[in-house]
């Protein structure tokens, strides 16, 4: 009994072994990280073909995925490190492989001869990008200056000998939850800056930025980054509080879409009652940072008290830093006027029929959404511009040419 209990034993632990050791190169993605992004390759395989390919080429330089030893069965990892830095994870199949191809690069260029240092491997990529290794995870992080670089490998080490990483994390159990090909869950405050604000609404006010996340699915249209997903916190305090608005929000009738220019930096749409929004607007202090930042120079108290329906604000463009932010509302009947210089304000800053609109796909997209959001990645800018650029070149070989991102809810 004694023995077949034994034996029992050993091929459960077994199983264990077998079954952890197919995941270890997630230990490699930092626990704290602030935003992460799952891409199933085998997924997305089978629903466009020839895309390992495509993206091998893109991101690694061969044509043949088995060349560089890489498992393209297995998940890639995005992720945003907690100093800001990008990463991406992927599994190793045949470390000698990676070697070998690496330094094939090297010869062409495009990355350093490897080295060995305490037991890993590393190069540097194109020359602003880190690349280190064992035999069960191929890690990639930056991008960063020759000068930051020999930092950003110390930490790496630390990275890949981890023995619990991110799998341990809510974050990591959060986003297997997330039925799609590309996944993501994210701290708000990891987002460009002008996504963060309405995702805070509802939160007690003083609410730590990093307390409020996102969790969605993401494909691409037309070259729009589609984003459907959902605002919730760790904190059960805040998580109950950011529910208990979202009936705030209605379904938008879409009746200011065609009013949207095709070159618009930023753009919020949402259906709401304007004395129900107000103070939840102004407990957010992302959302009075977004308005101070957008030169709102009106009675914005008085303007949310007039609305019921339909709110668009949209920054036509953004130059310095500086964002001129332009309306259309439904109004309330029967509201008296603000003050003259508010309303002239309004007057001047209503928006009316563009040259040119957003694209059609992106306008239908918008339609009977509870809230949505949309940012023209050519008009990005601040310390956000550098991870959102890297992140969308890392996906164009997955969906192409990326020139709108749009979050739904």
């Amino acid at each position: 009994m004694n023995r077949y209990l034994f034996s029992g034993w050993i091929f459960v632990i077994s199983l264990v072994f077998v079954s952890c050791s197919g995941n270890d190169y997630l230990n490699a993605i930092p626990k704290n990280s602030t935003a992460l992004v799952s891409v199933d390759m085998s997924r997305i395989a089978g629903e466009r073909k020839g895309v390992n390919e495509s993206l091998m080429k893109a991101w690694f330089h061969v044509s043949d995925p088995s060349d560089c030893g890489i498992d393209m069965s297995a998940k890639v990892y995005l992720f945003e490190a907690p100093d800001g830095h990008l990463g991406m994870v992927a599994k190793v199949k045949d470390d000698d492989n990676i070697i070998d191809w690496l330094n094939t690069m090297a010869k062409q260029g495009r990355c350093q001869k490897v080295q060995n240092r305490r037991g890993y491997h590393f190069t540097i990529l194109n020359k602003s990008w880190v690349v280190g290794f064992n035999e069960a995870a191929f890690l990639i992080m930056g991008p960063v200056v020759s000068v930051e670089q020999a930092e950003l490998m110390r930490k790496m080490m630390k990275y890949l000998e981890a023995e619990e990483g991110i799998m341990d994390s809510p974050l990591f159990a959060k986003l297997n939850e997330i039925d799609s090909s590309v996944a993501m869950v994210s701290q708000a405050q990891a987002l460009p800056e002008q996504f963060i604000a309405p995702f805070t609404i509802g939160a007690p006010a003083n609410t730590p930025p990093d307390k409020v996340l996102v969790a969605a699915g993401m494909k691409v249209e037309d070259g729009c980054l589609l984003i459907e997903g959902e605002t919730f916190s760790f904190d059960e305090k805040i998580d109950s509080a950011l529910k208990s608005v979202s009936h705030i929000y209605r379904p938008v009738t879409g009746v200011f879409l065609d009013q949207i220019p095709a070159e618009a930096t930023y753009g919020l749409l949402m259906n709401v009652d304007g004395d129900q929004m107000l103070p939840l607007m102004k407990q957010s202090d992302a959302f009075r940072a977004m308005l101070t930042g957008m030169s709102v120079k009106i009675d914005i108290d008085g303007f949310m008290q007039r609305i019921n329906g339909d709110l668009l604000m949209v920054v036509p463009s953004a130059s310095n830093g500086q964002m001129q932010m332009q309306w259309a509302a439904q109004m309330k009947s029967g509201v008296p006027p603000l003050d003259a210089d508010s309303e002239a304000e309004l007057a001047r800053c209503r928006l009316t029929l563009p040259t040119r609109k957003l694209p059609e796909k992106i306008r239908n997209s918008m339609k009977q959404v509870h809230m949505c959001m949309f940012i023209n990645l050519s008009g990005v800018e601040g310390e956000k511009k550098t991870v959102t650029d890297a992140f969308t070149s890392l996906l164009k070989p997955i969906f192409g040419e990326v020139k709108y991102i749009l979050y739904q809810s």
